[in-house]
């Protein structure tokens, strides 16, 4: 730590550009307006933008300072403070709202360094002891600017940033090639059970794409609705179990881990697995390991899968298929959730669906055959995501643990070296 040397990060910004923050009022969604960054799209230290709000150009024209050029370290200073990412290139055009700040950096600054720094104990506990807190949490940018960034020499910092930027790295690559195992998934079910491709194909008289063995347990043609013979139009509850979730007590909670992980609604839900931030000690309404939870309330629909054994709040259900099978449910629930959304606009105050009216829709039943061999295909699939995810979290932990004792100085890089090695 002795040659180690400590700069405010204004040091290291683009003489050009100076820090910003973004849109104060974006105003009502604008279809084909300029997509901006809120504090919702950082994800694992990345830019989720996916689902970006988009607000009119006239209205955007007037924050051209806060226009991402790609490269600038953006930081959450309003609420959920401390959150980072480094904008990609393909983000270039962009802008940010009021609560992100826009760190435009020197071209030859080492971005990933900084942003480890950033995401550091001392910086976090920095920006929370500056933070005004007299209406909601907020950074200011003159703190930003002052915000005090340790440079150890290149020998030090450069080896080191390679190795923490390696675990960022592994994790993204686990999080694409999921996206691409549930793409995957989902074109499996879509064509057997929402397009009825083999049954399509073999109507018309088309040469078999699936194994014989397969091909031969689908439908030869439809029935009078329009649907594959044999299968049939039941409900929901009908098809799979229903567990609507229930509140405890708030005395109950806690996020000290004691008790099992809480969903109070879909605000903990990731890409597969819902995050475990609250506790319960008290559970009214349990999800089964490999349930697939539905938000059931504003918004209404969204879905994700349960790790492990956890508590469903009043704003999710739990749902399986009666046969058991996990892959089948998960991608059932992916399948109706237009008809779900329909009761976004439901509700007294806001949108919801009761277990009454999520029971009584409708779904297409395959044979128990198909729903089986389904399972066999896709299963696999969803075990490699879950294989992934599980990667993912020892990954980011093991990084999690390194990054302040290299920060501090506490251990040396062979050591660190030595500690990946020991959990990979």
């Amino acid at each position: 730590m002795d040659e180690w040397s400590e700069y405010p990060l204004e040091s290291f910004l683009d003489p050009e550009r100076s820090i910003s923050y973004g849109v104060v009022q974006p105003g009502k969604p604008f279809e084909r307006g300029v997509p901006i960054i809120r504090v919702k799209d950082f994800k694992d230290g990345r830019i989720d933008a996916r689902d970006a709000l988009r607000i009119n150009p006239e209205t955007e024209a007037k924050y051209q300072r806060s226009r991402l050029k790609g490269g600038e370290l953006l930081l959450t200073l309003v609420g959920t403070m401390g959150l980072s990412a480094i904008v990609p290139n393909e983000l270039r055009g962009w802008n940010v709202a009021r609560a992100v700040g826009v760190i435009p950096l020197k071209d030859d600054i080492d971005k990933r360094w900084l942003q480890f720094v950033l995401r550091s104990q001392p910086t976090q506990d920095f920006i929370h002891t500056h933070a005004n807190t007299t209406v909601q949490a907020t950074f200011n940018l003159r703190d930003l600017a002052r915000l005090p960034i340790p440079m150890p020499p290149d020998h030090l910092r450069l080896p080191a940033s390679e190795l923490l930027s390696a675990f960022d790295d592994k994790i993204e690559l686990n999080r694409r090639m999921n996206e691409t195992l549930e793409a995957m998934a989902r074109a499996i079910f879509k064509d057997w059970f929402v397009d009825f491709g083999p049954t399509r194909a073999k109507a018309e008289g088309r040469a078999p794409y699936l194994v014989p063995e397969l091909w031969e347990l689908f439908p030869d043609g439809f029935d009078d609705e329009a649907v594959p013979a044999q299968w049939r139009f039941r409900t929901v509850g009908e098809c799979f179990h229903l567990t609507m979730g229930q509140s405890p007590p708030g005395s109950t909670y806690n996020d000290d881990g004691d008790g099992l992980p809480f969903f109070q609604g879909r605000t903990d839900f990731g890409f597969r697995y819902p995050k475990n931030r609250r506790y319960c000690t008290a559970p009214t309404r349990i999800a089964n390991c490999d349930d697939t939870l539905v938000s059931v309330r504003a918004p209404v629909g969204d879905i994700n899968m349960a790790w492990e054994e956890c508590c469903a709040g009043r704003g999710v259900a739990a749902v399986r298929h009666k046969s058991g099978a996990r892959s089948f449910t998960y991608y059932s629930a992916w399948a109706v959730q237009q008809d779900l959304k329909q009761y976004e606009q439901t509700g007294t105050v806001f949108g919801a669906i009761n277990k009454k009216q999520f029971e009584a829709l409708i779904v297409l039943e395959p044979t128990p055959r198909l729903v089986e061999l389904f399972e066999c295909h896709v299963g696999p699939l969803d075990g490699r995501i879950r294989r992934n995810v599980a990667e993912s979290e020892t990954l980011a932990q093991t990084r999690d643990l390194l990054l302040p004792k290299l920060m501090s100085g506490e251990i040396r890089l062979h050591e660190a070296e030595a500690a990946v090695k020991a959990v990979t």
